[in-house]
C-alpha cells in the first residue's frame, strides 16, 4: 500500500497487534468462498463490481487490472502491458452503465477502459424483422433491410431524422449505399435491385435482377458499380448511377401487336381500343395515330421507307395508312383473321398470314385501281398466294437477307418459303411439341429462333439444324436478339421480359410488367430493350446488367467488394470463395473454405480477407497471394463476417445456442509469423433470436440485424486505454457520475479533480485537501464518492476529514471535521481542565479510507486507519454512531472501543442500508470482516480470515456476495489475490 498509508502515532500502530480473543480465523477455501480469482502475482488494492453484477474489476500492485465473470470466476481480460499502467494499480471503478473502467495508479495516471460487456450500447427498432445491414461512406449512417420490405435510413447513425425506403414487395435482403449522388441500392426477394434518393428517400427506379432469388448485394465504393449473387449460381455486375425507364404515354388499353425497325428506334404498337401508334424511342413519345380497323389488331407493319403502316386484323381485315394516318387501303386478307403481316425489303410487296393457313403476298399500293382483264375481271391483287400451313398460321417473318418467309403453324410445324417457288417449302422443320407463337431471326440473318410454349428453340437457318434451347417457367410470347446474338430478350406471359446469355440460359436481367409481354426488341446500338404489354404500357429500360458469371451449380451465398473497389469475391457454391476483378471480370484467385462457404470479409486495407463455412471455421488469407494465415474454430455455422476498421478484429455471426456475434484478434503483419494472439477470443454477444448481418461503423462499434425487429449497435472493448489523464502524483480514487461522461479523481497531492470524457478535458480542478498555514501541506485523497443525485462529490482524506463539494462550482458544502488531537495528560502540579461539554462522538484521529453512502442519501459511513467505523449526519456533518467491537477494548480512556483490530480499509451499506459490512486488516498478518446494523451500531457479524490484510472490498448489486481483495500470506503460502464471498450470515 502506498508509503502515506502509516500510522501516525505510535499508539495505532501499537494496537495494531492487539490480540483478539473468540475471534476464530478462517482459510481462503472456506464454505463462504464462492470463487478465489488467483491470476494477479501481487496485492490486490481495488476491486469493483459492475452495476448488473455479471463482472468483478481488480486493480493490483503487479502494474495490471482484471477482468472477471462473476458467475464462474473467469478471467475475461488483463488491461495492462505497453499500454497500461508503469507503476502499482491502486483504485478501480465501473461506470453506471458498467462499459468503462476508470483506473488510478502509482504512475500518476489516470486510464478509462472499454468494458467487454456483451449488451447492445443501443438499440433500433424496426416495423418487421432486418435483414442487412449497411453503412454509408460517412461511416456512421447506416441502412437497415426489413422483411417487410421496408429499409429504415439513420442519419449520423441516430433514430432522429430516420427516414424509410418503400418500393419492395417482400423481404429486403440486401442494402448498399452509393456514396456519388446519396443514393441507397437495395435488393428484395422480388427479385428486383431499387435506386432510392439518400436525402428524401424517394424510390428513383428499379432493375429486374434474374430469375432466381438474390442471394447477395454488394455495392462498390468508388461507386462504380454494384453486384448480386442469386440462387441459380450466377455473379451480376451492375452499372450506375441508376438509369430511369421512360414510357411512351397515352396508351389507354393493352397493347396487342408490336413492330421494331430494325435499327430500333421506330415502334408500331396497337392496342385493345383498335389504334396504331407510332412512337420514337429516342424521346420516347407518340408521332402519330391510326385509326379504324373494326376487329382486334393482332400485327401491325412498317414498310421499309416508312411511310406506310399496316395492320393485321382478327377480322381478316389488313388496313394500310400513310404516315399522316390517311387510310391507303383496306383488303380482306384472311378468312378467320389475319395474324401476321410483314414488308418485303426490297419489293414493293405486302405478306400476310393468317386463320386459313395461308400466305399471301400483296401488290402495293393497297389501294391501286388495277385495271380489269379482257373478260372484265379485276385481276388479283396478290403476287404470291401459298397454302403454307393446315391450320392457322402463328407466326410469319421474312428474311431481309435474301427475302424468303418463314412460317409457323397450328400444324406444329416451321416453313421457310422461297415465294418464287411456292409449292414446296425450302426448309420444313418439326413436328415440335407444341406451335411456334412467335419467331425472330438474328441480325446476322443466320440464327432463327422460335417461342414453342414455355421453351425457346434455335436454329441455324442455313441447314435447320437446331442450336439450343431455352426453358422458360412460363409461354413465351415475343423474341428478339441483340446486336451480337449473345443475348436473346424473350416476352412471357407471366408478365416478364427476360435478357438471358444465349450460351448458358441465364439471365442478365428482368424487366418487369403487371401484364403479359406481347412485343419485345433489343435495341441494336444502345443499351436498352423495349417491352408492350397487356398492361397498357410501352417501355424503354435500360440495360444496365453488364456482365455475367456463371460460378456453378447450386445457390451462391453472397458477395463483397473490396474496400478499393479493385475486385469482387464472390461466395460458393461449394466451398470457393472467388476474387474476380472488378473491371474485366477475369478470375484472380481462390480462397477455400473448410465446408460449404457461407460468408466472406475483407480488410479496410485490402491485405486480409476471412471466409466462414458452414462446417463452423474462419479461414483468414492474405489477398494478394491466397495464402492461408490461420484457421478459427467458430464452433457453429458462420452466418456473416465483418473486420473493424482497424484490420485486427474480426467479427463472426455464429449459429450457436446463443446466436453469438463473437470477435476474434485477427492481427498479423503479412509475410511475418502469426502472432501468439492470433484466433484469440475478444468477446461475445448474445442474441435472442439468430443474426443475419453484421457491418461495422468508422467508431469500430458494429450492428446486427435479427429476426426480432431490432438492430442492435454493440461497442467492441479495446485493450488498450480510451482515454489516459495525467496526475502530478498518485491517484488513489476514481469515480464516475451517474452518465458515465464525468469522472472524478482523488490525488496524493491533495486535488479533487473532474474530467468530462467525452472533451477529453478536466472541468474542475479542487484544493480539496491542501492546507496553507502554518506551511502548505497536500493530504491525499483516499476516497471520492458521488452524492446520490450526482450533483456533489465526497472526499476523504490522509488529514482525518471528510469533505461534500459541489460539483459544478467546486465550492465547499460541508466538513466532517476529524476529532482533535488529545490533550496531554495534566502534571500532578497542575490543576485538572474544566470538563468540556459533550458535543458527542467524535470523527476520526487517522486517515480515512473508505466512505459509504446510504441510499436515500441522509446517512454517511467511513473508515479510517484509526480503526474505527462511523455513520455521519449528511445534512450536519455530525458523526451518529460509532460501531463497537464488543471484543476489543478502546485504544484512549473514556472513548468508544474500536471496530476492528486493525485498519478499515473499507465499508459499505447492503443494498437494502439496514447493514454495514466492514473489511479490512488484523494482527498476525490476518484480515477482519464484520456486519453491522446501521440502526442500533452493534456488531452482527466478525471473524478473523486468513487471507492476508484485506486491502479492498465491495458488495454485489444483490447484497448476497462480496468480494475481497488481498495480499496474502507467503509464510502460510497464500498468494495474493480476489475472492468471492457469500455474505456474511447468508
Amino acid at each position: 500500500m502506498p508509503t502515506s498509508r502509516q500510522i501516525s502515532r505510535v499508539t495505532l500502530c501499537a494496537a495494531l497487534f492487539i490480540s483478539v480473543s473468540g475471534l476464530p480465523a478462517q482459510p481462503p477455501n472456506a464454505p463462504d468462498v464462492v470463487a478465489v480469482l488467483r491470476t494477479h502475482t501481487e496485492t490486490v488494492e481495488a476491486v469493483a463490481v459492475s452495476p448488473d453484477g455479471k463482472f468483478v474489476a481488480t486493480a493490483s500492485f503487479d502494474k495490471t487490472v482484471k477482468l472477471w465473470d462473476a458467475a464462474t470466476g473467469k478471467e475475461l481480460r488483463t488491461y495492462g502491458g505497453e499500454q497500461g499502467h508503469k507503476g502499482q494499480v491502486l483504485c478501480v471503478a465501473f461506470s453506471a452503465k458498467g462499459d468503462l473502467l476508470a483506473t488510478g495508479g502509482a504512475d500518476n495516471s489516470v486510464r478509462v477502459w472499454d468494458v467487454p460487456v456483451s449488451a447492445p450500447a443501443k438499440t433500433f427498432a424496426t416495423t418487421g424483422a432486418t435483414t442487412n445491414v449497411a453503412v454509408a461512406s460517412d461511416g456512421k449512417t447506416f441502412a437497415l433491410a426489413g422483411a417487410d420490405g421496408v429499409v429504415k435510413v439513420f442519419p449520423a447513425g441516430e433514430e432522429k431524422g430516420a427516414i424509410e425506403l418503400k418500393g419492395h414487395a417482400g423481404a429486403v435482403l440486401g442494402v448498399g449505399y452509393l456514396a456519388s449522388g446519396n443514393v441507397w441500392v437495395t435488393a428484395g426477394a422480388d427479385k428486383l435491385i431499387r435506386f432510392f434518393n439518400g436525402a428524401d428517400g424517394k424510390l428513383s427506379t428499379s432493375y429486374g435482377a434474374g430469375t432466381a432469388d438474390i442471394t447477395g448485394l454488394a455495392v462498390r465504393p468508388d461507386s462504380q458499380g454494384a453486384f448480386t449473387t442469386s440462387a441459380d449460381g450466377v455473379l451480376r455486375f451492375w452499372q450506375t448511377p441508376a438509369q430511369p425507364t421512360r414510357t411512351f404515354p397515352g396508351l389507354k388499353e393493352a397493347v396487342t401487336a408490336f413492330y421494331s425497325t430494325a435499327d430500333g428506334n421506330t415502334v408500331l404498337y396497337a392496342t385493345a381500343d383498335k389504334v396504331v401508334t407510332i412512337g420514337t424511342t429516342s424521346n420516347n413519345q407518340a408521332a402519330g395515330t391510326f385509326a379504324g380497323a373494326k376487329g382486334t389488331i393482332e400485327s401491325v407493319a412498317l414498310s421499309p421507307d416508312t411511310n406506310t403502316v399496316v395492320a393485321g386484323c382478327a377480322d381478316g381485315q389488313v388496313i394500310a395508312w400513310d404516315r399522316q394516318g390517311k387510310p391507303k387501303g383496306d383488303v380482306l386478307a384472311h378468312a378467320g383473321g389475319t395474324t401476321a403481316t410483314a414488308f418485303h425489303p426490297s419489293q414493293p410487296v405486302l405478306f400476310t398470314a393468317g386463320a386459313d393457313g395461308a400466305l399471301k403476298g400483296w401488290n402495293l399500293p393497297l389501294d391501286a385501281k388495277l385495271p380489269k382483264d379482257k373478260d372484265g375481271k379485276e385481276p388479283s391483287r396478290t403476287k404470291y398466294d401459298i397454302k403454307a400451313h393446315t391450320g392457322k398460321v402463328t407466326a410469319a417473318l421474312v428474311n431481309r437477307a435474301n427475302g424468303q418467309v418463314i412460317t409457323a403453324g397450328a400444324d406444329k410445324l416451321i416453313r421457310v418459303w422461297d415465294v418464287t417457288k411456292p409449292e414446296k417449302p425450302v426448309r420444313e422443320i418439326g413436328p415440335l411439341v407444341a406451335p411456334a407463337t412467335t419467331l425472330t431471326q438474328s441480325r446476322d440473318n443466320l440464327t432463327l429462333a422460335a417461342g414453342v410454349g414455355k421453351d425457346v428453340l434455335l436454329w441455324t437457318l442455313a441447314d435447320g439444324k437446331e442450336a439450343g434451347k431455352l426453358t422458360q417457367p412460363a409461354d413465351v410470347l415475343s423474341l428478339s436478339f441483340n446486336a451480337d446474338k449473345t443475348r436473346l430478350l424473350i416476352g412471357r406471359s407471366d408478365n416478364l421480359a427476360v435478357l438471358v446469355d444465349v450460351a448458358t440460359g441465364a439471365a442478365y436481367q428482368t424487366f418487369m410488367h403487371t401484364g403479359a409481354v406481347r412485343g419485345v426488341v433489343a435495341h441494336p446500338t444502345t443499351s436498352a430493350v423495349i417491352t408492350a404489354s397487356a398492361d397498357k404500357s410501352v417501355v424503354i429500360s435500360p440495360v444496365t446488367c453488364t456482365r455475367l458469371i456463371p460460378l456453378g451449380k447450386g445457390k451462391s451465398a453472397g458477395v463483397a467488394v473490396s474496400p478499393g473497389s479493385e475486385r469482387v469475391l464472390s461466395i460458393g457454391p461449394g466451398k470457393d470463395v472467388v476474387s474476380w476483378n472488378t473491371n474485366n471480370g477475369t478470375k484472380e484467385r481462390v480462397f477455400e473454405a473448410g465446408g460449404d462457404a457461407t460468408a466472406v470479409a475483407i480488410s479496410k486495407d485490402s491485405q486480409r480477407v476471412a471466409v466462414g463455412a458452414a462446417d463452423g471455421s474462419i479461414k483468414v488469407y492474405t489477398v494478394g497471394d491466397a495464402k492461408l494465415v490461420g484457421t478459427i474454430a467458430a464452433g457453429a455455422p458462420v452466418v456473416g463476417l465483418a473486420f473493424q476498421p482497424t484490420n485486427t478484429v474480426l467479427v463472426a455471426l455464429v449459429k450457436d445456442k446463443e446466436n453469438n456475434a463473437v470477435a476474434w484478434n485477427v492481427g498479423f503483419t503479412p509475410g511475418q509469423p502469426t502472432p501468439a494472439e492470433f484466433r484469440r477470443q475478444i468477446q461475445a454477444f448474445p442474441h435472442p433470436v439468430a443474426a443475419s448481418a453484421v457491418a461495422f461503423s468508422a467508431d469500430g462499434q458494429f450492428t446486427t440485424t435479427a429476426a426480432d425487429k431490432q438492430a442492435r449497435r454493440f461497442r467492441l472493448a479495446t485493450d488498450v486505454p480510451v482515454k489516459t489523464f495525467q496526475h502530478p502524483n498518485l491517484v488513489d480514487c476514481v469515480a464516475f457520475d451517474d452518465t458515465g461522461n464525468v469522472l472524478a479523481t482523488g490525488c496524493h497531492d491533495g486535488v479533487l479533480r473532474t474530467y468530462d470524457l467525452a472533451k477529453n478535458a478536466l472541468l474542475k480542478q479542487v484544493n480539496a485537501h491542501i492546507t496553507t498555514t502554518p506551511q502548505q501541506v497536500q493530504n491525499p485523497i483516499y476516497a471520492v464518492l458521488w452524492s446520490n443525485d450526482y450533483k456533489q462529490i465526497f472526499t476523504a482524506s490522509y488529514d482525518k476529514s471528510i469533505k461534500l463539494w459541489d460539483a459544478a462550482g467546486g465550492t465547499l458544502v460541508r466538513e466532517f471535521k476529524g476529532a482533535q488531537d488529545p490533550a496531554p495528560e495534566p502534571k500532578k502540579d497542575d490543576k485538572a481542565p474544566p470538563p468540556k461539554k459533550d458535543d458527542g462522538p467524535s470523527g476520526h484521529r487517522d486517515q480515512v479510507f473508505g466512505l459509504a453512502l446510504s441510499k436515500d442519501g441522509k446517512f454517511l459511513a467511513s473508515s479510517s486507519s484509526d480503526r474505527t467505523v462511523k455513520l455521519w449526519d449528511v445534512a450536519t456533518g455530525k458523526v451518529l454512531r460509532d460501531f463497537q467491537n464488543p471484543d476489543l477494548k478502546p485504544v484512549f480512556p473514556g472513548e468508544p472501543a474500536p471496530s476492528h483490530p486493525g485498519w478499515v480499509h473499507a465499508v459499505r451499506f447492503t443494498p437494502d442500508g439496514n447493514q454495514l459490512i466492514t473489511a479490512g486488516a488484523a494482527p498476525r498478518g490476518k484480515s477482519y470482516l464484520a456486519v453491522w446494523g446501521v440502526a442500533d451500531g452493534k456488531r452482527v457479524a466478525g471473524a478473523e480470515r486468513d487471507f492476508g490484510p484485506i486491502h479492498t472490498m465491495t458488495i454485489f448489486p444483490d447484497g448476497n456476495r462480496i468480494v475481497i481483495g488481498y495480499s496474502g500470506v507467503p509464510r502460510n503460502k497464500i498468494d495474493p489475490a480476489a475472492a468471492i464471498l457469500k455474505f456474511p450470515g447468508k
